[in-house]
């Protein structure tokens, strides 16, 4: 069964156009290269250039050659290279930070989590321009934070759909990789902590994406800058002319000579890959021109917008100002509990200044009364004065108690499921990032030894780091952010009414799932491990070295 084309798609309810398995008309030709990004199980690709070879234009083609094919589809792009393939594919919506010319749908940087339900769930072609959500004067990348929630959204909303049996199919194409997910070592961007999230999401989206569903194409500049956890994953490899400095990089990716690739055209590509050459070295040959505008070379005026695609942007415009219409809600109601706190305070400092006051009106009464000038009858009305008094004292004073302890239960309760709920999510995501890059690391290593290992007729036993105990807890740990999610939620319905903390939430935050540590100390031994495989790995190296002088040392019959 194939695919319904873009104009047929038009035609269909929502509920049908999300995520078909199969298609026949999902071919795409780079020159001698024809191959199909669609129908691959696991299809990761790697296209590399340096500037002005050709790279943004065969990453256009490739989108362009898909233009008629309903595939759920995330671009992710920094310089505006990809955007006018719109006007070949009037399904792309461009979403951007705020409303300008070329954006379709305006969507704030904490709106972008909602993506990869757009994108898998109504089967929407989308392109993010980050260069949109930069921020210059505010501390970190928002560049990259836009591009890690994307991609996490993307990669987390495939999973549920994977785990639910509903294996959806769709394509993630990132431009400018080597920005996006930098080494430690290159020289931009600053490595920030967006920075590391983006370049962990983009690493683990790569390594379990294909599973899922999602077939990844990335493009770069530079082979030295971008992150070994991207290229090593990558099966297939599409080559421009590259820099200089990445030739002999890039020569021993593709098996084939630095001459060829130094003696490549503007346009013309290498490529070798299982998925497309069938493992064979094809090339040099030219990728056409693309035919949507280069926005380097040509001006080109924006294209109206579908009305049928109007009428989805408007919905989700409207669902975009909904979330953000319950988030200023919430913080609505955050700042009532601030004012309410005031007034508290304020109130009981009214009160302890009362019961001051009263305190020293009634110590004045109880020596006038105790003096023995006044007469009985007044004497006698002191004294009852005194008392009532005093019992006003004891009033104030539980009244004092009770509202500080309300105030100090409220603040606790709205400070500590605030900070847990915040604290719980961004470790999620740090930890999966983590575990992918060291994971990269390990099998970099791994590939090494074994290289080694058979060059020496030698069996060396390199056990990779156990992935699936830290997936089930990283799976537990997210299961355990939304239950907490939903507590936040009926704790926020409760407070405006009642300021009533919650009965249980002692029980609840001791609960040894919702406790970071342990997973922080799990990614701790993983790291502990590799490090401890690595040392095994110097060590069997020594060995070889050892081996290899008795083999080259004269006169050794036994080393024959």
């Amino acid at each position: 069964m194939s695919l319904p084309t873009t104009r047929e798609r038009k035609t269909m309810p929502e509920q049908a156009q999300l995520g078909p398995e199969k298609m026949t008309d999902s071919t795409v030709t780079l020159g001698d290269v024809q191959f199909d990004p669609v129908a691959e199980q696991d299809f990761r690709l790697s296209v590399e250039g340096t500037s002005g070879t050709g790279k943004s234009n065969t990453l256009a083609v490739i989108l362009e050659d898909l233009a008629d094919v309903a595939i759920p589809t995330l671009i992710v792009e920094r310089l505006g290279a990809l955007s006018p393939v719109r006007l070949e594919d009037e399904d792309i919506v461009v979403v951007g930070a705020r409303e300008e010319d070329g954006v379709d749908l305006a969507v704030g940087l904490e709106d972008l989590d909602q993506l990869g339900s757009w994108v898998l769930d109504r089967g929407m072609k989308v392109l993010l321009d980050v260069s949109t959500y930069a921020d210059y004067e505010a501390e970190g990348s928002r560049v990259h934070e836009a591009a890690a929630r994307a991609v996490r959204s993307l990669n987390d909303r495939a999973h549920e759909k994977y785990r639910s049996g509903d294996r959806t199919k769709s394509l993630l194409a990132v431009d400018e990789v080597h920005y996006m997910a930098p080494k430690d070592s290159a020289p931009e961007p600053k490595l920030d902590e967006h920075v590391k999230r983006c370049r962990g999401q983009l690493i683990k989206v790569a390594t379990e994406g294909g599973n899922k569903g999602i077939s990844v194409i990335t493009g770069y500049q530079r082979r030295a800058f971008l992150h070994n956890g991207i290229i090593q994953l990558c099966d297939d490899y599409i080559a421009h002319k590259p820099g200089d400095e990445d030739v002999d990089r890039t020569a021993d990716a593709l098996r084939c000579s630095e001459e060829e690739l130094a003696n490549l055209g503007t346009g013309e590509i290498l490529a070798r890959g299982e998925s497309i050459t069938d493992g064979d070295l094809v090339g040099p040959t030219k990728v056409r021109k693309r035919r949507s505008p280069d926005p380097r070379e040509e001006s080109f005026e924006l294209p109206e917008t579908p009305d049928e695609l109007s009428n989805v942007l408007e919905d989700i415009q409207e669902e975009v100002e909904a979330e953000r219409e319950r988030r200023e809600q919430r913080q609505d109601e955050l700042e009532q509990l601030r004012e309410e706190n005031e007034r508290l305070r304020e109130e009981k400092e009214e009160l302890e200044q009362e019961l001051a006051d009263t305190s020293r009106l009634g110590d004045a009464l109880k020596n006038l009364a105790d003096s023995g000038d006044a007469a009985p009858a007044a004497a006698q009305d002191v004294g009852e004065g005194v008392a009532d008094l005093q019992e006003r004292v004891s009033e104030l004073k539980s009244e004092r108690d009770g509202l500080q302890e309300r105030l100090d239960e409220q603040q606790a309760t709205i400070d500590e499921l605030r900070d847990e709920r915040d604290g719980l999510q961004d470790d999620v995501a740090d930890l999966e990032a983590e575990v992918q890059e060291v994971r990269a690391a390990f099998d970099g290593a791994a590939e090494h030894v074994q290289e080694l290992a058979s060059a020496f007729d030698v069996d060396v036993d390199v056990t990779a780091p156990d992935a699936g105990a830290t997936g089930e807890n990283t799976t537990e740990l997210r299961e355990r952010v939304d239950e907490l999610e939903a507590e936040n939620n009926r704790l926020r319905d409760q407070q405006p009414e009642t300021l009533e903390p919650l009965a249980d939430y002692e029980s609840f935050l001791e609960d040894d799932a919702v406790r970071v540590h342990r997973w922080r100390k799990r990614g701790g031994d993983l790291l502990t491990a590799v490090h401890q495989g690595r040392a095994r790995n110097h060590h069997r190296r020594g060995q070889l070295g050892v081996l290899r002088r008795r083999r080259r040392a004269p006169g050794r019959v036994d080393d024959q």
